[in-house]
């Protein structure tokens, strides 16, 4: 069985009468913690984003501590119980609180035995979610689990359990990747998935946290052919800057920079740079650089 987009949307929209939510996100959580967004509503691309990559992971076995049934999952953490904590976070400060929204609550969700996904709501009402309406989202996040579990998953390859292709001691032995890695380390972000040169080879990387690296070479198709210098132009764009700026970090001037927006945008079919770096997250295809494209702009991105 197989739940498609309409039926997800009248279901989702039918839980309005018991969760005044502004707007909501449902992820399934795949290996290694990659998160494939399957139903959106009322987030933009880059608020839908940030809460994809940079949500709150230290809590490695769910959020039991914020639970109030037993057994204690399901569960959710909501900006209530968790003010100061959430409201001070990278992720609420950036992107939730200039989106509007005042409130939240997360929902980890489950079918059988194990967690599937999350499920993200907001509103732009402060103590929306307090009391019956946490209740309620509890008592479906089962019938949520079962939405998530039966959309059709990626129809890409998925990353093996582990890799002996020796790519990720090559990438250990690049002190510029391994600066990028003390950066993800240390930055809001909970898992990242880009794209990185291991000599001429491109290599698709990803990251969990605190530092755990898979990596395998990028799939033929995974560049939409895109040129090595159109990646770099698109990468530092993902940071939000202008094309002068762009233009400054890579030694080229803005006409060619300009150039090579306008070639990336028609590789990508995206009808602005803003789509283009939408785009470019939302896939993995971007490099990151310590220097050139920083992980903190890329995860502030307040140009996007």
């Amino acid at each position: 069985m197989k739940v498609g987009s309409s039926a997800m949307r009248t279901s989702i929209n039918m839980l309005r009468e018991l969760i005044p939510f502004d707007a909501v996100q449902l992820l399934r959580i795949e290996s290694l913690g990659r998160p494939q967004e399957i139903f959106r509503q009322g987030y933009s691309s880059n608020t839908a984003w940030a809460l994809a990559h940079m949500f709150p992971q230290k809590y490695p076995h769910g959020f039991t501590r914020y639970a109030s049934a037993d057994p204690p999952l399901p569960a959710t953490i909501s900006t209530s119980l968790i003010q100061g904590e959430f409201t001070s976070s990278t992720l609420f400060r950036e992107h939730l609180s200039r989106e509007g929204y005042a409130e939240g609550m997360s929902l980890e969700l489950h079918s059988g035995s194990g967690p599937v996904g999350l499920a993200h709501f907001s509103s732009r009402r402060a103590a929306a979610f307090s009391g019956e309406p946490r209740k309620a989202a509890l008592a479906v996040s089962g019938l949520l689990g079962q939405l998530v579990a039966l959309h059709p998953a990626r129809k890409n390859n998925p990353w093996p359990i582990s890799s002996h292709s020796g790519i990720e001691e090559a990438l250990l032995a690049d002190p510029q990747f391994l600066a990028l890695l003390e950066q993800c380390k240390n930055s809001p972000l909970a898992m990242l998935e880009h794209l990185w040169w291991a000599g001429d080879c491109l290599v698709e990387v990803g990251i969990t946290q605190p530092g755990n690296l898979q990596a395998r070479p990028a799939p033929v198709d995974k560049t939409a052919g895109l040129s090595r210098q159109e990646l770099a132009v698109l990468s530092v764009l993902c940071c939000g800057v202008s094309d002068a700026e762009v233009a400054n970090r890579l030694h080229l001037s803005i006409r060619t920079v300009q150039s090579h927006i306008s070639s990336l945008r028609k590789k990508l079919n995206a009808s602005s740079r803003l789509e283009a770096v939408v785009i470019a997250l939302g896939r993995g295809l971007y490099i990151p650089h310590p220097r050139l494209a920083p992980l903190e702009q890329i995860a502030r991105g307040s140009g996007r």
